[in-house]
């Protein structure tokens, strides 16, 4: 620390940036504070309610964040209920001069800091919030013109060409003063949080460096597989904060710098998809309309279904079509679900059973251990067709040629759908066309073991089709022939 400190006391609160290592909140807290008080809002005990993969990776993400800060000589204090409550009064309590936090772009979190701001006002407080989520800010990436991107192409050129200008990583702070709690907060770890002790500390970071030594360079050729362990596997991480973005991009550019020719291209292609994840927090920024309704206007007149029963269906991983049952029931299991198999249940519920994409947004925000506004939204509005995409509403996945693509082997099914193991490749992802004796000697019997298809992929293909072109789109003659080309990918 240099010169003289800005304020006394600071408290950092931390949420959705889990982590000491490049935490700009906390980098300058301990520039700016004589003392830091790292502080914890939690509306409820992790460690009690219902286990899922997503609260169980939350809870496991704050025991790292306090192992971290206590390897330096402090620890997490907690104050249980509304950060616009807590805040004001954990400031009063331990005396703090300001509040730093890293800044969010979603509609409800920057509602949520208006008001934080206006309790902290009132006990004069400031609140004090830093970029974090994103290597590049939504202005920072513009037009020639000077307008938002709408189209990820261009935006990923004008921001690859300004790539330099990300900011490096800091490392977390060797030494922090420690302070003990005050009242109405508590130790994370206390005999009063029983179900906290013991827990197993997920290091994203030794994920991080695994992935870049040994899986980056074959990112682009495996990235699309979901049996095989090809992606980084780093969102979660992203999404709570658990790593940090600028490290991660970082960590890619310099395994790049010292890879060989052939492994290059994978590099540059897990590069190219942190940037649609700059893309989608800009379009969030510029757009936030996005959150309640289509990106594209046109199409918020869809007459979708509201069938709860099909609903259900998808989500428990009974549609009848393999590759889309085993994504889901990995959802269910992990709390996680490889990418490409989230384009094929996400255009499955949209086109095949014509549910609202909202509907799945909103079920893959409350599963997934990477649950993030930005790229959940933009992902859910890409495949549905409502999104940025120039010509995407005729974009419509083959369940069947996407499992058989991507899952030739049928692992990924054999490993979430486990009745359909002892069919062959030749039929795994269509077992319905096997004959009886055929399901009998495999062990199941579709429609009695197994669930046949729920839909008639052909005819449901037909159907959306003419409901996107009765909603508002204007398709060209040549949009047509590209329809007739592309949507069976």
């Amino acid at each position: 620390m240099t010169g003289s400190p800005s304020y006394g006391r600071v408290i950092v609160w931390f949420r959705r940036a889990l982590r000491a290592d490049d935490n700009p909140a906390l980098w300058h807290a301990m520039h700016d504070a004589a003392s830091v008080v790292p502080l914890l809002c939690l509306s409820e005990d992790p460690s009690y309610g219902q286990v899922t993969p997503r609260r169980e990776f939350i809870r496991t993400a704050i025991i790292g964040l306090d192992a971290s800060l206590r390897n330096a000589g402090s620890h997490l204090h907690c104050r249980m209920g509304s950060p616009e409550t807590e805040l004001p009064a954990a400031a009063q309590a331990y005396g703090a001069e300001a509040v730093y936090a890293v800044g969010l772009h979603d509609p409800g979190s920057l509602e949520r800091d208006a008001r934080i701001e206006r309790a902290l006002r009132t006990v004069g407080v400031p609140f004090v919030r830093f970029p974090d989520r994103v290597l590049r800010g939504a202005g920072d990436v513009m037009t020639g013109s000077g307008t938002p991107f709408r189209v990820y192409t261009p935006y990923k050129n004008a921001w690859l060409a300004g790539a330099d200008e990300v900011a490096p990583a800091v490392s977390a702070p060797r030494r922090i003063a420690p302070v003990p709690p005050a009242a109405g907060s508590t130790d994370l770890l206390s005999p009063g949080w029983p179900g906290m002790h013991g827990a197993a500390k997920k290091d994203g970071l030794a994920r991080l460096r695994a992935f870049m030594t040994a899986g980056a360079g074959q990112y682009d050729a495996r990235r699309d597989l979901p049996g095989v362990d090809g992606t980084s596997r780093l969102s979660p991480y992203l999404a709570v904060g658990a790593v940090s973005i600028r490290r991660v991009f970082h960590a890619a550019r310099e395994a790049r710098a010292g890879a060989s020719s052939g492994a290059r291209k994978g590099f540059d292609t897990f590069i190219n998809e942190l940037v649609w994840r700059e893309f989608y927090y800009q379009i969030l920024t510029h757009y936030p309309h996005v959150m309640r309704a289509p990106f594209r206007p046109e199409f918020a007149g869809i007459p979708w279904s509201a069938d709860e029963k099909s609903f259900r269906r998808w989500k428990d991983g009974t549609t009848g079509y393999p590759i889309v049952d085993a994504a889901m029931r990995q959802l269910r299991a992990e709390g996680w679900m490889h990418n490409r198999a989230r384009m094929i249940v996400a255009s499955f519920l949209t086109k095949d059973l014509h549910i609202n994409w909202q509907w799945g947004e909103q079920y893959f925000f409350t599963t997934l251990t990477d649950a993030d506004h930005a790229s959940n939204n933009g992902g859910w509005q890409w495949t549905a067709g409502t999104g940025t995409d120039a010509s995407p509403w005729f974009r419509i996945f083959n369940p069947l040629l996407q499992g058989k693509k991507f899952d030739p082997k049928g692992a990924y099914v054999r490993r979430y759908v486990p009745e359909l193991a002892g069919f062959s490749d030749a039929v795994i992802h269509d077992p319905w066309t096997a004959n009886r004796q055929e399901q009998e000697a495999a062990g199941c019997v579709i429609g009695r073991g197994y669930p046949a298809p729920m839909v008639d992929h052909a005819e449901a293909r037909v159907r959306t089709m003419a409901i996107y072109r009765m909603s508002g789109t204007t398709a060209s003659t040549a949009s047509a022939s590209r329809v007739r080309t592309r949507s069976q990918v």
